[in-house]
């Protein structure tokens, strides 16, 4: 027989409970405390840090970081002679038809210029200042044989742009803007269009307008000229469109520079007694002394190419871009130069009439007056 034993509940145990349940019940009906959050501080950022300076050769080189044998012998030297052949040759390539192009060709001259000053500036600051750091260092001397030698570098760049770049853009710019220092021009058609008459400046675009009018002439032997010459490689032009028609080139007055390249374009070359032709060097701003011996070597073959002597060649040739050399008659034609002299007769006077008996007057009819020779000018190239 089996006793279960049950659990006896005291009043006191009943009244702890409630009590309990009750303090918890208060608990959970109380308002929640307000809790106000505090205002927010700004977030201190850490201090940045310092920029690292570039470390690209570029860069190096311009702060002088690197050594004065580099910088000066790889970046001065040869790094400017690879970068000098570079320059000059898309100069070249671009302005192997620059006097066809002048617009082309004073672009190319402004970039040139332009790449040769930034890359010697850029090249000599690096070198004075590793030549600087050199000295620091003790080894005075070639700190000192560096700087001394960018100096002279850096005058001889100044004295290039003052007296070479600017004056051959300068003279580009002229060519570009009309040749106004030349002068004028024009052209006639005479003697029924069997000459064409050319005086004033040889300018850029002359060649185009004498190749037009030619076009326009069937008939046309011979080119008269009086002209103070001007640019070489239209007279040239010039002188190739007479040699290919077989015109005859004739001087009543003068024809200096330029222009006696275009009066040895003729098959028959005639000058008036007493008219003269004049050679000299040729001459453009900014040439340097290299340039001009190779201008001057180029002449002279031209020269010789139109049957001419070298003696006559060297001596046309020797007179300055100032000056000017006029041959005598008898040595220009002993020279081909010119293939005839021509002396204009002084007009007959009238012969005298003698007086006869008055005849009856009969009706005539009225004389047709002779219509002048043919004579149409132009000024430039015709519309």
């Amino acid at each position: 027989m089996s006793t279960a034993l049950e659990p006896t509940l005291t009043a006191e145990d009943i009244e702890a409970f409630v009590a309990a349940r009750l303090a918890e019940q208060a608990v959970a009906d109380a308002p929640a405390p307000a809790f106000t959050m505090p205002p927010q501080l700004p977030l201190a950022l850490p201090p940045q840090l310092p920029k690292q300076p570039a470390q690209n050769f570029i860069a190096r080189h311009w702060r002088g970081e690197l050594s004065l044998p580099r910088a000066f012998w790889i970046n001065y030297m040869l790094l400017g002679i690879a970068v000098g052949l570079v320059v000059g040759a898309l100069a070249v390539a671009i302005n192997l038809h620059g006097v066809d192009q002048p617009v082309r060709w004073l672009i190319s001259l402004s970039l040139t210029w332009t790449a040769i000053t930034l890359f010697t500036t850029w090249a000599a600051i690096g070198v004075w200042r590793a030549a600087t750091a050199y000295r620091r260092a003790g080894k005075r001397f070639w700190g000192v044989a560096a700087k001394v030698t960018i100096a002279l570098g850096m005058i001889h760049l100044g004295y290039s742009v003052l007296f070479v770049a600017i004056p051959q853009g300068a003279g580009i710019y002229e060519i570009v803007t009309g040749d106004t220092g030349l002068g004028t021009h024009q052209f006639k058609v005479l003697n029924n269009g069997t000459m064409l008459d050319f005086s004033g400046g040889i300018s850029f675009g002359t060649a185009k307008e004498f190749e037009t009018m030619l076009k326009a002439m069937d008939n046309v032997r011979t080119v008269r000229l009086n002209s103070n010459g001007g640019r070489i490689a239209e007279a040239q032009k010039i002188s190739d469109l007479i040699h290919a028609r077989g015109l005859s080139t004739y001087v009543t007055q003068h024809c200096v520079s330029a222009c006696t390249v275009i009066f040895l374009g003729g098959k028959q070359r005639y000058l008036n007694a007493g008219a003269k032709l004049g050679f000299h060097q040729p001459y453009f701003r900014g040439m340097t002394a290299v340039e001009q011996r190779a201008s001057i070597a180029r002449e002279q073959a031209r020269l010789e190419k139109f049957g001419l002597s070298k003696t006559f060649a060297e001596r046309a040739n020797a007179a300055s871009p100032l000056g000017m050399w006029y041959p005598e008659p008898g040595e220009l034609l002993r020279e081909r130069v010119v293939t005839s002299i021509y002396t204009p007769q002084p007009p007959k006077p009238p012969k005298p009439v003698a007086a006869a008996a008055p005849t009856p007057a009969a009706p005539v009819t009225p004389a047709v007056p002779a219509l002048p020779a043919t004579r149409t000018s132009y000024q430039g190239a015709p519309q």
